[in-house]
């Protein structure tokens, strides 16, 4: 039997370690839809559309936006309802089919979109530092034949600089309606409802969700031969 003393100086080290939850944040987006397209439809696609839509101020300005500009990639020319009939007053029947008729629209969309806003969920804490210190033991080693075995005492002392950051789940979803009128006689030229599902921070803001819901209408419309063009 002999007894034997260990130094070691452990210089700085890195680590890095989870508390709770996933190191890693997926995001994703899908978007559910059906549309139904009138027996009856006009003998030419839908060129010029005016659109009307209702729903939490900021998701609407993004839908406007959006209605625009996948209109453009088809060949549609979309406008703000707006833009025809400011809302500083109440139009009659007349003024409005005059207003239609006066700027050739042959298309009214209509949107009502309801959303749940971004929600948060918290899925942890990732702790990540550096420890720098040094060890010093004592012990002993019994040896019997080809085996050792040994018994070690020792203090450890050392200095750990760390940072707590919290990890959050995003989450969105959007619900909507849609309907396609025509000017001249009123009639639902197409009817539709569909739903965006988000998770992750890249996916759940508002232009995201106007991107999605416009873009399966729009794709929709296009296959049922309503308005023309390629996406």
């Amino acid at each position: 039997m002999f007894q034997f003393r260990v130094f070691s100086i452990f210089a700085v080290r890195r680590l890095s370690f989870v508390a709770a939850a996933a190191t890693t944040l997926t995001g994703c987006i899908t978007t559910s839809m059906q549309g139904y397209a009138d027996r009856d439809l006009p003998s030419k696609p839908i060129t010029r559309i005016v659109a009307y839509v209702a729903g939490p101020p900021a998701l609407v300005s993004s839908i406007q936006a959006t209605i625009s500009e996948e209109g453009r990639k088809r060949g549609v020319v979309a406008e703000d309802a707006f833009a025809l009939f400011p809302p500083t007053r109440t139009y009659t029947n007349a003024e409005i089919r005059q207003g239609l008729t006066t700027n050739s629209i042959d298309g009214v969309l209509v949107l009502n979109v309801g959303d749940s806003g971004v929600q948060q969920q918290y899925a942890g804490t990732i702790l990540s530092g550096q420890y720098s210190g040094s060890s010093t033991a004592n012990g002993t080693i019994n040896t019997f034949g080809n085996v050792s075995s040994a018994s070690l005492n020792g203090v450890s002392s050392g200095t750990v600089t760390a940072t707590a950051t919290p990890v959050y789940h995003y989450r969105r979803q959007t619900a909507f309606t849609a309907r396609l009128l025509e000017p001249a006689t009123g009639r639902n030229l197409w009817v539709g409802n569909g739903q965006v599902n988000a998770r992750g921070s890249l996916f759940v803001g508002d232009g995201a969700n106007a991107s999605s819901s416009v873009g399966a209408i729009f794709d929709d419309l296009q296959r049922k031969g309503i308005i023309g063009g390629s996406s």
